[in-house]
C-alpha cells in the first residue's frame, strides 16, 4: 500500500512537468521557457565534470621580423626650423621696438620715410583741427571736384528708374518672380480707379449718426 502511494505521487509528479511543458509559456526573448531554463540550470549544477581538463600551452611572441640590410642605428633627428634669429621666431615687443627704432634713426634725413612707430603725443582730435574749411567749404568743395548740374530730363529719367525698381513696371515684366502682364490688367468689371469714400467723412458721419443731430459740415462735399 505504501509502495503504491509512491508511485502514484510520482506519477503526478511527471504528470505535472507534462503538463507544464505542454502548456506555453512566456520565453522573456530567449528560446527556453522558464521552466526549460530552471530544468537545465538544476541539471548543470548536478552534473560533475573532469577537473583535470587538458592545459593550453601558451608559446612566447616571436620577435619582429626585420628587413635585411637597414642600419641599426637611426638617422639623427632634423634640427627645428624655427630657431632664435630665425624668420620664423615670433618677434618680441622689445625687439620689434627696438628694430623700428633703429630703423627710425637711420632713416632720419630720409624725407620719404614714414615711420610706424605712433607719436608720444595725443592723437589729433578731428574736431579741433585748424584747416577745417570756411563756411563755404560746401561750395568750395562743389567747384574744386567739378560738379555737374543735372537738367531736368535727366533728374526725371533717375526718378523713374529708381521708382520702377522699388515697384515694378505695370507695362513691362523685367524678372521671372513678377506675376505676369495679364495678371496686373484689372478685371472689366473691377472698379478700378475707384478710391472709395474718404475715411474722414465716414468718421464724421458716423459721428453724426451717433449723436443724432446734424451739423453744417454734412453738406460740404469734402
Amino acid at each position: 500500500m505504501k509502495t503504491k502511494g509512491q508511485f502514484l505521487a510520482f506519477g503526478a509528479i511527471v504528470a505535472g512537468f507534462a503538463l507544464s511543458g505542454c502548456v506555453s509559456s512566456p520565453t522573456y526573448g530567449t528560446d527556453k521557457t522558464a521552466s526549460a531554463q530552471l530544468v537545465d540550470d538544476m541539471s548543470n549544477i548536478a552534473s560533475f565534470g573532469a577537473r583535470n581538463k587538458e592545459r593550453i600551452e601558451y608559446k612566447p611572441r616571436p620577435e619582429l621580423v626585420k628587413p635585411a640590410g637597414r642600419a641599426a642605428t637611426l638617422p639623427p633627428p632634423q634640427e627645428s626650423v624655427a630657431q632664435a634669429g630665425s624668420g620664423n621666431w615670433p618677434e618680441s615687443p622689445e625687439a620689434r621696438r627696438k628694430r623700428l627704432r633703429d630703423e627710425a634713426t637711420a632713416n632720419q634725413d630720409n624725407p620719404n620715410y614714414v615711420s610706424p612707430i605712433a607719436g608720444d603725443g595725443p592723437a589729433p582730435d578731428a574736431y579741433a583741427r585748424t584747416d577745417l574749411a570756411s563756411p563755404n567749404s560746401r561750395a568750395a568743395d562743389r567747384a574744386s571736384r567739378g560738379a555737374t548740374t543735372m537738367s531736368a530730363e535727366q533728374s526725371k529719367e533717375i526718378l523713374r528708374q529708381r521708382q520702377q525698381a522699388k515697384t515694378g513696371s505695370a507695362t513691362a515684366r523685367k524678372y521671372l518672380s513678377e506675376p505676369p502682364l495679364d495678371y496686373r490688367q484689372p478685371a472689366a468689371s473691377a472698379p478700378a480707379g475707384d478710391l472709395g469714400e474718404d475715411e474722414v467723412r465716414k468718421e464724421r458721419d458716423r459721428k453724426a449718426a451717433a449723436s443724432g443731430s446734424k451739423s453744417w459740415r454734412e453738406y460740404i462735399p469734402w
